[in-house]
């Protein structure tokens, strides 16, 4: 079985870090930038002809970009409000990623023990075990999404994430646990049926319990299309919903597809504000042991592959000029995106209920928010997408 090495970080957010890394900056925050961010978050919601979008940018617990534009229902010109739930696709993977971290602080579930002790009906692989940490770096050889997103799965309805795991569960691994990350969703529905198991109640309901609730996350939830949900936006594309060939010259409004069989890995809604919440408590021990936080901000290294992505989070590796923790999500009909610096205790939260224009590039779900840091602390700004 692969060598895996996961390194603590002893950090602290107000004090200076260790010899070699950056020191916490004491700026201001950065109202007077506000203007600018607004402008940038204008530009992109032009050249993409998103619909509706919503962005906030909070330092040092002050708001300093308040952004609305557009609309949350097109046809009925609801105009976008920061009361918005939006679809926030794979930041969902936080919420996964954080559950599992909760669980392991709380002694009930062992990260390097093999899935099966949590799932036994998930088959033993050749090559290596699969354990919750690499699933949660994804390194265990599950494959992503391939066909299988068809009209009747997106007619169906899962009430329990164990079910997921018949739409993978028999598949040939991409690769041999712990050779090579593979972005994987079904990875992470096979840590939220871990979770299940170790939890013994339903994983929506333990993520309520211990992620949403304490942190007064009253306006983010597991969608289920099937009921009314005050606030929804509805989502729009200018990929065609089911062929996704581009057609610039109209918008087509996304069917009320139901993600559920995604439960762990992309199914949630959320506002901007309920993510601002959530990344301020990923920035300092309180939510998060000294312990569970170590986890977050070290990426896995399996002997020499090391992965990008921890407990939910995309992580920047120890030569990054800016600690950051990350993650984006998009589908047909939305795009999401949120940063983290817990250095510079800047928080930023983008939503979109548009596939637009020149989505495919990930300009808005990473280079934006890249962009806004860098107006608010005054870095140089990243290239323009072309």
């Amino acid at each position: 079985m692969p060598r895996v090495w996961a390194p603590l970080l002893f950090f602290s957010f107000l004090l200076s870090r260790s010899s070699g890394s950056q020191t916490v900056t004491r700026q201001a925050a950065c109202r007077d930038r506000g203007p600018a961010m607004t402008a940038a978050l204008e530009d992109i919601h032009k050249r993409q002809a998103n619909i509706g979008l919503r962005a906030l940018v909070v330092h040092r617990g002050t708001q300093v970009a308040s952004v609305n534009l557009g609309f949350a229902d097109l046809e009925h010109r609801v105009p976008v409000s920061a009361q918005t739930r939006f679809g926030i696709a794979s930041i969902t993977k936080a919420f996964t990623g954080l559950a599992l971290l909760k669980l392991h602080e709380a002694g009930r579930i062992d990260l390097d023990a093999p899935i099966q002790r949590y799932v036994p009906d998930f088959p033993a692989k050749p090559g290596g075990a699969i354990t919750l940490r690499l699933l949660a770096s994804h390194l265990a050889g599950i494959r992503h999404w391939l066909d299988e997103r068809t009209p009747a799965l997106y007619a169906r309805h899962f009430d329990d994430i164990n079910q997921i795991l018949a739409l993978f569960k028999d598949d040939t691994l991409v690769a041999k646990p712990g050779t090579a990350e593979n972005y994987s969703s079904h990875g992470y529905n096979l840590i939220g049926a871990a979770i299940q198991s170790a939890s013994g109640m339903k994983y929506d309901d333990y993520v309520r319990r211990e992620i949403i609730a304490p942190l007064g996350l009253t306006d983010t939830g597991y969608d289920d299309v099937r009921r009314a949900l005050p606030h929804r936006a509805r989502r729009y594309s200018y990929f065609h919903p089911w062929t996704f060939v581009v057609d610039s010259s109209a918008v087509y409004r996304v069917p009320d597809w139901d993600y559920s069989h995604n439960m762990a890995g992309g199914n949630m809604y959320s506002t901007a504000e309920d993510l601002i919440r959530l990344g301020r408590a990923v920035q300092r021990t309180g939510f998060l042991s000294r312990k569970s936080l170590d986890l977050l901000y070290t990426r896995t290294k399996v002997d020499t592959v090391e992965a990008g992505m921890t407990f939910g989070f995309f992580v920047t590796d120890s030569q990054a000029a800016h600690r950051l923790i990350r993650i984006g999500g998009s589908n047909a009909g939305l795009q999401s995106g949120l940063f983290v610096y817990p250095d510079h205790d800047l928080i930023i939260a983008v939503l979109s209920n548009t596939w637009g224009i020149g989505a495919r590039s990930g300009e808005m779900t990473a280079t934006l928010l890249t962009r806004l840091a860098a107006i608010c602390m005054g870095w140089p700004e990243p290239p323009p997408v072309r």
